[in-house]
């Protein structure tokens, strides 16, 4: 493996700002879009070899990134091959779940639908265990591809895999996902575009604009959204940065939001709903970038 071939086709000081969904980010010391799983695996190898500290990036939702940047590589996938064997569909974590979804319906395979309208990868997915309030993508996951901490490619099943809610064992073991097999039953085509169009009218009601879709987890039998705004927090505003007053567990960035913006609003959002209700709200997005003395602070 050429060294050299790797750096050369790293790019330099690239802002991560319009790589993600809130259109917020500083630069990334270096990046590379990786379009097979092939890139990927040397990709990482290399970082890892030259301790190089490392990113994987996919559709850039569900983050948040310092003004700071990233001062090592972000992996940004696009490694998109899906394939299909009966009732089973396998798909590269570069995959966006639209894709996938549609891949699917176009098989006569339901299980996917109602995932329809939430942004994102595989990749992602599979990392937070992505869903709704009745349904988790791990429910349909039959096995995950990783790459692990020692450069070993392994398949893992479902109950390896250690998945909660927005959770996974992928969040701490160092492990970068691959590829992951989806389980499916067949059903009629008409039947399934059906539902999808339910869903995805469904989340049509989400607030427009820049965001990372849901700031934080709910509590157990409640709704982070409305504990924020019970606490007197909806619509608030800190630069150009907003709890959203049409929901209030996102946050949208309504122009030039900076991340440290964001920042005060999670940790004023966390405070207030501590303070009224004594409860603890978790984030689901992740913080990428940021010193430790600036989230020592959060809930993560």
């Amino acid at each position: 493996m050429d060294n050299n071939l790797f750096f050369n086709n790293w790019q330099k000081n690239i802002s991560l700002a319009n790589l993600t969904t809130f259109g917020i980010g500083g630069p990334a010391k270096f990046l590379i879009i990786v379009h097979s799983n092939k890139e990927l695996i040397n990709n990482i190898i290399i970082a890892r070899k030259h301790k190089i500290s490392l990113f994987i990036l996919g559709s850039g939702s569900n983050v948040l990134i310092a003004d700071s940047g990233w001062s090592g590589l972000v992996i940004k996938t696009e490694n998109c091959n899906i394939t299909i064997s009966k009732n089973k569909i396998t798909a590269e974590s570069g995959v966006k779940l639209a894709d996938l979804i549609s891949f699917a319906s176009w098989h006569g395979l339901t299980g996917l639908e109602c995932y329809r309208g939430i942004p994102g990868t595989v990749g992602g997915a599979i990392v937070g265990n992505a869903g709704t309030k009745d349904s988790w993508i791990s429910q349909i996951i039959n096995q995950v591809v990783v790459i692990d901490k020692n450069n070993k490619t392994i398949k893992l099943n479902n109950q390896e895999c250690c998945f909660g809610y927005r959770t996974s064992r992928f969040q701490n073991s160092k492990e970068i996902v691959l590829q992951a097999t989806f389980k499916l039953q067949s059903a009629p085509i008409k039947q399934i575009k059906e539902k999808e169009q339910f869903f995805f009218e469904q989340r049509k009601n989400q607030p427009r604009g820049k965001s990372a879709g849901s700031i934080f987890k709910n509590p157990p039998g409640q709704s982070a959204g409305r504990l924020i705004e019970q606490a007197g927090l909806k619509g608030k505003k800190i630069g150009d940065a907003q709890i959203s007053s049409q929901h209030a567990n996102f946050i949208i960035n309504t122009g030039q939001a900076q991340a440290k913006d964001i920042l005060t609003l999670i940790k004023l959002a966390q405070k207030e709903v501590l303070k009224k209700f004594n409860i603890k709200l978790e984030l689901e997005i992740k913080l990428i970038g940021f010193a430790k003395s600036q989230i020592a602070d959060i809930i993560e």
